[in-house]
């Protein structure tokens, strides 16, 4: 008998189910609703959102443009500066001495000399291979001649006259050779293996914090370069291996601590002492050597039987025999004939050198990648400083003036002496006084401004400074070339 519970609870039932299928029904319809409204608000989103970004652009752009008007600070979006193209080509120069065609070197090929042959002939067979030459060293003819040295119109730098370049003098120099490029990574590297083996140098973790001194004392332990026990630079430091950059001398603008230098700024040889082998980081092997200090050139060149050029030699060959103003292609300097700093760096009114920040690259590039000057030399401006074998004085050029020296002149005197490693009580920078004997580097480098980068700019530096802009380049002279010569 059916009561009228059960017939309530039917008709609930059948509500409930007419429910859900009309709501499956109508969640489907909107679903299928709801997904065509979605892919119109994508498309219209699209739409706008392109159209948010072209004017966006249009903004920028004009934004861009009023920046350029009341702003020093360009509004750059790339710097393909940083990846110019090759101009010196290694294997070019070294199908140049292959003579007879063959593929190989041979000693007498070669125009280095026979200790650089023998480290790069790594099978021991006596001639070199494509794949042995790959990092050679390769050295131009400097022919003998003359040329005025110095100026006698000061260079102005760090806000004062550089009067130790004048006067200009006559000067002769004998013919030499003179490497066309500066030093790289992989060919100090095949020193420091060299030398490591023959017993020359020795290595130890120090800290990198003593590369910085104020500017950072974290300490970053960093393998050190040293003259062996008992060699001629026995304990002189010849690089340290940072394997960070340095720090700059700038404070950012929105904190109290100096802002770091390009990443890119560190050493890029590395020391693995489970292997007592040095190596480059891959990429890195045509880079300028870098953080060699004096004395670890001096070891390089005695090692090899070459030399650091005197500070006259490397005027003479930066002259490109045209008395050139500056070590480039054709005696004027701007962002692609040299790797520096060529822009309006002091923000100087009366400025009339090149100020194209857009070239500034902000780190060393690979050896030869702007044109060669005259005598197929390679950034003799900019890169990195030079070192060469004079001590410095601001009174030299004077002094070979009053006696009479005009032939291959080197100052070698006596009288200087070396500051101490710990520099306690060392004083002398860019513009200061110096309190011990300093050497003269040449050229300039990446990270300073143009006044750097006249042939006859003289730079005092302390032998044991060697940061990330400081390198060098060799050459060879005859044992019959006399100094001082009147």
């Amino acid at each position: 008998m059916i009561t009228i519970k059960k017939i309530l609870i039917t008709i609930l039932l059948l509500m409930f189910i007419t429910t859900s299928l009309i709501g499956c029904t109508n969640e489907g319809e909107t679903n299928v609703a709801n997904n065509d409204v979605e892919m119109n608000q994508t498309s219209d989103v699209s739409e706008t959102d392109g159209n948010i970004e072209e004017e966006n652009e249009e903004e920028l752009e004009e934004d861009s443009d009023d920046s350029d008007e009341g702003s020093q600070k360009p509004n750059l979006k790339s710097n393909l500066a940083e990846i110019r193209d090759q101009v010196y080509d290694r294997e070019e120069q070294v199908n140049k001495l292959d003579t007879n065609g063959d593929g190989y070197l041979t000693i007498d090929e070669y125009n280095g000399t026979l200790k650089l042959f023998e480290d790069m002939d790594l099978d021991d067979d006596k001639r070199l291979s494509a794949e042995e030459t790959e990092y050679m060293i390769t050295f131009e003819d400097i022919p003998t001649g003359s040329f005025i040295m110095g100026t006698d119109d000061p260079i102005t730098a760090f806000g004062k006259e550089e009067v130790a370049s004048s006067p200009a003098h006559p000067v002769s120099i004998d013919g030499f050779q003179m490497a066309a490029t500066e030093l790289t990574t992989a060919q100090y590297c095949l020193y420091l293996n060299s030398a490591l083996e023959a017993g020359q140098i020795a290595v130890e973790l120090g800290d990198n914090s003593v590369i910085e001194k104020e500017r950072m004392i974290y300490p970053v332990p960093t393998y050190e370069v040293r003259g062996a026990s008992g060699t001629t630079y026995e304990g002189k430091l010849f690089m340290q291996l940072s394997q960070v950059p340095s720090i700059s001398h700038e404070y950012n603008e929105n904190g109290p601590l100096l802002v770091p230098e390009h990443p890119l700024n560190q050493n890029w040889i590395s020391y693995v002492p489970d292997m007592e082998k040095f190596y480059v980081d891959p990429g890195f092997e045509n880079w300028p050597a870098a953080y060699l200090k004096f004395y670890g050139a001096m070891a390089f060149s005695e090692y090899y039987d070459l030399s650091l050029p005197t500070e006259a030699e490397w005027e003479y060959a930066a002259s490109g025999g045209q008395q050139f103003e500056f070590p480039t292609v054709d005696g004027t300097n701007d962002g692609d004939k040299s790797n520096y700093a060529c822009f309006n760096v002091e923000q100087k009114e009366d400025f009339e050198g090149a100020d194209e920040p857009e070239n500034y690259v902000g780190f060393r590039l690979d050896v030869g990648k702007y044109p060669a000057n005259p005598y197929g030399l390679y950034d003799l401006a900019g890169n990195v400083w030079e070192w060469t074998l004079d001590w410095y004085d601001e009174n030299f050029y004077q002094y070979n003036v009053i006696n009479g020296i005009t032939k291959n002149p080197l100052n070698n005197k006596d009288g200087y002496e070396d500051p101490p490693e710990d520099k306690v009580g060392v004083t002398g920078g860019p513009g200061q006084v110096f309190s011990h004997g300093a050497r003269v580097c040449k050229g300039g480098s990446y990270n300073y401004h143009e006044s750097m980068t006249y042939t006859t700019l003289r730079f005092p530096v302390y032998y044991y400074i060697a940061n990330d802009h400081f390198g060098a380049r060799f050459v060879i002279r005859s044992s019959d070339v006399e100094f001082n010569g009147k």
